[in-house]
């Protein structure tokens, strides 16, 4: 059967091994070749040709980093073949027999201008290259004078004719074989550049090729019918291999990045030259057949590859004169760039000698710089080291093209100094060079710049005096020296107290010059071997190195110190007093600079806490107290998401009944190796470290949805529930929004809620407390004032802050089992809830004796051991209940 040209058929991406697929497509091919007359067969063709231009779809869809320029050139050829094939089939079906000249041949004509497109727009073979376009069109028209020479000079015409064929039938079967030629043409010099075969060029020529011999066949065999199985085989093998190019990778040559020329090398040279062999090959092959053949066409090719080769030349030509332009413009750039840099560059030979003037060098020595003078020298002449650039130029002769560093140091004619950086490299071996190229610049002001930063890394900015890292470093030595003398270091730590007060009142400038005079003293006091440094804030510390006179003399000095920082100073006009705390400690044969930082840092917290104005000695049991704070801040920050904090409720009674009306929620700790942590160790130390900001919130959130539960267990019985807030809570901004979603998640009624604060933490920032109290009370929830009377200035927290509940503390209560006298404080403090229309809840009751003078003195509520302990969640739910199974708590 005589059929169409058809696409590639490529395969499907999964489902089938690859190796299937191949043999299924041989297995086609082959039965095409030896059945072409068959029904199958014309399938068989159809679904190829189909199907490749499908797969050259799939590939450019799916690997678009693949495609060769903007226009996915190559699967719209494959496309149009694929319709003309098409086509031309249902034209064969519809009347019979295979037509002449028909709509498919506009499509297969039609993938021929795709073809071109490839080959003059496309990126085939690496990206668009100058004079590309150009150098195509050239190939293209060498190509087509051979073509129509091949034509008219071969049987083609006459076969043609033989067949009766219309002028428009013979013009498009002539047309075929030789566009398939210019389309190689186009794209043959594409094949190898730069020495490297481009495999998708070498895949499209292949294809192309498969077309052209399908394609001569069909015209030069006397009986094309009895071969047309093979040259189906030929369009569909071309289809087939022209299909597989949007599935390759650009390959390393075709890194879009590479920005060269057409390239002239042994193939561009092989295939300028090899049309002009057409003509030759074609009288050779005359002769040989005895055909006397017209030499006017072959005379007319021959000119016209001739022209074609003189514009090829000049374009050579034209093309080497740029190349020589760009390298002269560059050299050009590249001297200006090193007349006019800054840095000084020159090329010495082995012996380290110029071997031509610079004046860059000239400029940055102060010298001259020669031809024939030597480098070291010159060096030397400025106040350098000229052994030293001897020894760096000698490792440079040792090291061909490996850089070596150099830094020169030297002082102008003005006596100003400098510092050069830079490097030498080695390239004597380099023909255009031969020689060692030194550049070398300015690095002055870097230099100068680094010893500035140095100082300033060393050394207190306001004071003048040591920093932390100079302090710490002075602190090493001396302990270095300690182990060959035997003389400990003492470090004494010093804070001023009352700083604060001067910075508030007078302002922070009159703090600088404060701490600029103490700095100025405390210089005047030590000896000039001691070493003074200020840490940070109003912190001092002072190193007493190789001291003899041991701790008394530290004491002593430690006293002078007292003594002249209590001095009044003078603040632009006003007379300011401060004192300082002062921690001292002893070297012990394993200190380390930090660890007797951090023990005279403990000593001058302890002397700070004992009274202020003293200095204080370091003992190990410090460092003990100490490091358990430490321990206990550490393990506490991990306690809330180990589960090891829980809550425990103790019940609040009405003291009429003795039934229970609430619970106050109270925080536990069991560590698994610390035991039981008190209340009065972790809360603290929580309240200073912002963990309690989060333990808070989740106190409120587990309290609120445990009271939540009793109340719809019990609903006939009101239920409270207190929690204990704290001082840090209270001035942040997070409380009422904590508070706000514990109740939205338990549904517990904000009025049930009890926020107790002491009176401690209303003194913390009383404006700040009052403005959260006012907003938590909008909320809803009740407010208590507890441990009251035990603060500063309790009435007048009653009437600053608006309060619900008043708590009498458990201090009081204990007065009732004293004299009468004593007991009045408590009939005081109820009767001052009652006049206030407050809730009066009396704690820590633990005496029967104590519950009747409460209940005599019409106290609302208590709580206390005489009715519950701290009771466990369960055992809380067991006591409601009205089943009493309290079981002791290992901590109350």
């Amino acid at each position: 059967m005589s059929s169409p040209r058809t696409l590639r058929a490529i395969r499907p991406r999964a489902v089938v091994s690859p190796g299937v697929l191949v043999a299924l497509l041989v297995l086609a091919l082959g039965f095409v070749v030896l059945a072409p007359d068959s029904l199958l067969a014309d399938w068989l063709y159809l679904v190829i040709s189909v199907g490749g231009a499908a797969v050259a779809w799939a590939g450019d869809l799916r690997r678009p980093q693949n495609r060769r320029g903007r226009v996915p050139w190559l699967p719209l050829t494959l496309t149009l073949n694929a319709a003309g094939d098409v086509l031309w089939q249902a034209l064969t079906w519809a009347t019979g027999s295979p037509p002449d000249v028909s709509i498919a041949d506009v499509a297969w004509l039609a993938s021929y201008l795709t073809m071109a497109g490839i080959a003059l727009t496309g990126r085939i073979g690496g990206r668009r290259r100058p004079g590309a376009r150009l150098y195509a069109v050239l190939d293209g028209v060498a190509a087509l004078s051979v073509a129509l020479l091949v034509v008219f000079q071969t049987s083609v015409t006459a076969t043609l004719a033989d067949h009766g064929l219309s002028p428009t039938a013979r013009a498009a079967f002539v047309a075929y074989p030789v566009l398939d030629a210019v389309v190689i043409g186009l794209m043959a010099w594409r094949l190898v550049l730069h020495g490297r075969v481009r495999p998708v060029v070498a895949l499209v020529l292949l294809g192309m090729a498969c077309w052209m011999g399908a394609d001569l066949g069909w015209l030069l065999l006397a009986s094309a019918d009895t071969v047309a199985g093979w040259l189906d085989g030929g369009w569909l093998l071309g289809v087939v291999l022209m299909a597989a190019v949007p599935w390759v990778p650009q390959s390393g040559t075709e890194d879009p990045a590479t920005d060269r020329g057409p390239g002239n090398g042994p193939w561009r040279m092989a295939i300028n030259v090899a049309p002009f062999t057409a003509p030759a090959l074609v009288e050779l092959f005359a002769w040989r057949e005895g055909i006397d053949v017209n030499p006017v066409p072959g005379l007319v090719v021959w000119g016209v590859l001739l022209v074609l080769i003189s514009i090829r030349t000049r374009l050579v030509a034209l093309d080497g004169e740029r190349a020589w332009a760009v390298v002269r413009s560059q050299a050009r750039r590249s001297e200006a760039l090193a007349v006019n840099s800054s840095d000084a560059v020159a090329v010495v030979d082995v012996e380290g000698r110029l071997t031509a003037d610079s004046g860059s060098l000239s400029r940055s020595f102060g010298a001259d710089a020669t031809a024939g003078v030597e480098l070291a020298a010159l060096v030397g002449q400025v106040g350098g080291d000229p052994d030293a650039t001897r020894l760096l130029l000698a490792r440079s002769v040792a090291q061909p093209g490996v850089p070596v560093e150099l830094e020169l140091e030297g002082r102008r004619p003005d006596g100003s100094p400098f510092w050069l950086g830079g490097r030498a490299v080695n390239l004597l071996d380099d023909a255009d060079v031969a020689g060692i190229v030194v550049s070398l610049y300015d690095t002055t002001a870097r230099t100068l710049a680094e010893r500035e930063l140095a100082h300033q890394a060393f050394y207190d900015g306001l004071t003048g005096l040591a920093n932390r890292s100079l302090f710490l470093d002075h602190t090493e030595q001396a302990l270095r020296r300690a182990g060959r003398t035997g003389s400990p270091p003492i470090v004494l730590c010093l804070d001023l107290d009352g700083f604060k007060d001067v910075n508030d009142s007078i302002g922070h400038l009159a703090g600088d010059q404060l701490l600029c005079a103490i700095g100025a003293r405390l210089l005047g006091v030590v000896r000039s071997a001691d070493t003074v440094a200020r840490l940070g804030g109003d912190e001092f510390a002072v190193l007493v190195d190789d001291t003899t006179g041991g701790l008394p003399e530290a004491a002593a000095l430690a006293q002078r110190l007292l003594e002249v920082i209590s001095e009044p100073v003078d603040l632009g006009g006003h007379k300011v007093t401060v004192a300082a705390s002062i921690g001292i400690v002893v070297a012990e044969p394993e200190a380390t600079p930090l660890s007797l930082f951090r023990d005279a840092d403990i000593a001058m917290y302890r002397a700070k806490a004992a009274g202020r104005a003293q200095w204080v000695v370091f003992d190990p049991d410090m460092r003990t107290a100490a490091l358990q704070r430490i321990e206990l801040e550490r393990e506490l920050a991990g306690a809330l998401a180990a589960g090891q904090l829980r809550l425990t409720y103790q019940p609040v009674v009405d003291l009429q009944d003795e039934q229970v009306v609430g619970f106050e929620a109270l925080l536990r700790w069991q560590h698994p190796t610390l035991g039981a942590v008190g209340p009065d160790r972790f809360v603290p130390v929580a309240e200073e470290s912002g963990e309690i900001v989060a333990i808070g919130r989740w106190v409120l959130a587990e309290a609120t949805r445990t009271a939540a539960r009793w109340q719809r267990a019990h609903p006939g019985r009101p239920l409270s529930m207190a929690v204990n807030v704290s001082a840090r809570q209270l001035v942040g901004g997070t409380l009422l929004q904590h508070v706000a979603e514990a109740l939205t998640a338990s549904g517990l009624a904000p009025s049930a809620l009890v926020l107790e604060v002491t009176e401690t933490a209303l003194v913390t920032d009383p404006a700040a407390v009052a403005e959260r109290l006012a907003e938590l009370r909008a909320l809803g929830v009740r407010l208590a004032l507890d441990d009251f009377g035990t603060g500063y200035s309790s009435l007048s927290y009653l009437r600053q802050f608006d309060v619900d509940v008043l708590k009498i503390d458990r201090s009081f209560v204990t007065l009732l089992d004293g004299s009468a006298d004593d007991a009045a404080i408590v009939h005081g403090l109820v009767q001052l809830g009652r006049t206030l229309r407050l809730e009066v809840v009396a704690e820590g009751v633990e005496t029967t004796a104590q519950r009747d003078r409460l209940r005599a003195e019409r106290c609302d509520l208590a709580q206390g051991y005489l009715f519950s302990r701290p009771l466990e969640e369960a055992d809380a739910e067991l006591l409601l209940l009205g089943q009493r199974a309290p079981r002791p708590l290992a901590q109350a």
